[in-house]
């Protein structure tokens, strides 16, 4: 087989039910020796698009060539001038029949075969279409026959025949194979060695290229590097033969474009650090013939993952302590506060403490003058000798901000049996089993005043006749302690008559501020049948 070509840059537009338009700039044309010129010998000529056929330099030979070039068979009835040629690309190729036109059409047939399977496509068929003498006159070209445009499936072939309409000798033969081919990566440069890339650029002679079968290293480049430049195999002349796509850390990069050189390699800039997949097609081949490169582009220190926790922790570890230190600052500020505030609470108690004391003495002597006035000497030294006692504890719990139920219930004891001497009543202390009363703490001379106001302003009146009941219960976590009595009550007296009343509930507003998840309430009711009953609730107060 022979094969000789000739690129010609011939602008022709023929028209017909199968001649579509060709522009044939875009075109290289192969033909047999004895198809150009004046001979009236017939040859096939054979058109394939520049943009993806100009790789025949690639692979210049099909492997259906030298199975049908050793077949005598095929050689048997056909001429010795055959044009064989390879394609890369999905565009049908154009056959033109030199040295026929409309006067000896009649004298011509073709048929089109695809091989290896010896299908035939097109059979036997006369000439019918021809291309316009006009218009081929600026290439000196006379008037040809158009025998269509025709196509196969990648890794097959078509055998394009001409014969005389009434022999049976094949007088012109067009062999084109549609082959698969994927990119070869021969040679990687990067920014440290880019002037030798220059060079051998300037001089591809030069350049010694690597075997398809030989193995590249993976680079991996500093993040410096801005040029990273894949060589590809073969003779490459449009960027548009070559599609590319990046992929970065798993992710599209890059989508699929074209390359962005007329030449045969493609060039990677300006990435940013990651791991790298370089994919490389002809875009005239099929989508899965895909050349695959992984590389890497280190990042600088600055990015590396770990200056990026140790710059983290130190942020971190830095607004940590601004933050500490902001917090620090007003919770010192709030500490110095609540002391501030606690300390002038605390003083305030005291005041009323102070205050409840000569209230108490106020009205114990009193109690004690009364019964001189009644000439009553021994109840006057009974009453005396308990008298100091009560002083002697009023005084020892004076410097003491709690203190425990039994020695409140014991104090109130000791008082009802001083008041009880002088107006005869009856009292009941008591409080429930589960309480336990030593361990159980209540704010000093708390009920003290309450109590007072239950004898002065409730039984005092009603002498023997009179009845006062105090008790301490639990419900839950809250203490709750209730006075009773059966005068004829001070509610609507209070204001003016319960000064020791009014001390207490001042108090209880400087506790609660000084222990607002321990409340302290109060309220006071009138008994059935009659009389007046002061509740305390203590709530949280067993935890």
């Amino acid at each position: 087989m022979k094969k000789a070509s000739l690129f010609l840059l011939i602008q022709i537009f023929t028209a017909g039910a199968a001649f579509a338009q060709i522009n044939w700039a875009e075109y290289s044309q192969s033909y047999a020796d004895n198809a150009i010129g004046e001979s009236p010998t017939v040859g096939l000529i054979l058109a394939l698009r520049k943009g993806n056929d100009v790789l025949w330099s690639v692979r210049e030979k099909s492997q259906h060539f030298y199975k049908l070039d050793k077949d005598p068979e095929f050689h048997r009835l056909r001429s010795k001038e055959i044009i064989a040629r390879t394609t890369f690309d999905t565009i049908p190729a154009q056959f033109f029949l030199h040295g026929v036109g409309p006067e000896n059409a009649h004298l011509y047939q073709y048929r089109v075969m695809e091989y290896p399977n010896n299908r035939v496509l097109i059979p036997w068929r006369s000439i019918n279409q021809f291309t316009d003498s006009a218009v081929m006159k600026s290439s000196a070209m006379p008037k040809m026959a158009y025998l269509g445009g025709y196509r196969t499936s990648f890794g097959k072939m078509l055998i394009m025949d001409v014969r005389k309409t009434e022999s049976t000798q094949i007088t012109a033969t067009s062999l084109v194979a549609w082959e698969s081919i994927t990119p070869v990566i021969t040679n990687i440069y990067t920014s440290r060695n880019l002037d030798e890339f220059f060079k051998k650029l300037q001089y591809p002679w030069t350049v010694v290229q690597q075997s398809p079968g030989q193995q590249l290293p993976v680079p991996k480049v500093p993040a410096t590097n801005a040029n990273i430049i894949f060589v590809l195999k073969g003779s490459i002349f449009y960027k548009h033969q070559i599609l590319y796509q990046l992929v970065r850390n798993g992710s599209v990069y890059r989508p699929w474009h074209s390359n962005d050189y007329d030449n045969s390699f493609v060039w990677v800039k300006d990435c940013p650090p990651g791991s790298y997949v370089i994919k490389i097609r002809f875009s005239g081949q099929p989508s899965k013939n895909i050349t695959e490169y992984h590389f890497e582009i280190a990042p600088a220190w600055y990015q590396t993952n770990l200056f990026k926790i140790v710059a983290g922790i130190f942020i971190a570890a830095l607004l940590g302590s601004i933050l500490f230190l902001i917090l620090f600052i007003r919770q010192r500020q709030k500490t110095k506060q609540e002391l501030s505030n606690k300390a002038k609470l605390q003083l305030e108690l005291k005041a009323i403490y102070a205050q409840l004391n000569p209230h108490f003495i106020f009205n114990a002597l009193s109690s004690i003058q009364g019964l001189i006035n009644k000439q009553d000497i021994k109840g006057a030294n009974d009453y005396l000798s308990d008298f100091a006692r009560l002083l002697r504890e009023s005084l020892n719990n004076s410097n003491k901000d709690e203190i425990s139920l039994k020695e409140e219930i014991q104090t109130l004891d000791t008082y009802l049996k001083l008041e009880q001497l002088r107006f005869g009543f009856s009292y009941e202390i008591g409080a429930a089993p589960e309480m336990n009363l030593y361990e159980t703490g209540i704010p000093a001379l708390l009920l003290q005043p309450l109590v007072e106001n239950a004898v002065k302003h409730g039984v005092s009146s009603l002498q023997e006749k009179g009845y006062i009941r105090i008790k301490f219960e639990k419900d839950d976590d809250t203490m709750i302690v209730t006075i009773l009595d059966n005068g004829t009550g001070f509610i609507d007296k209070r204001t003016s008559r319960g000064f020791g009343l009014k001390l207490t509930q001042e108090r209880i507003n400087l506790l609660n501020q000084l222990n607002p998840e321990q409340k302290i309430s109060i309220a006071i009711g009138s008994a059935a049948p009659s009389g007046t009953q002061i509740t305390l609730t203590f709530r949280h107060w067993f935890l």
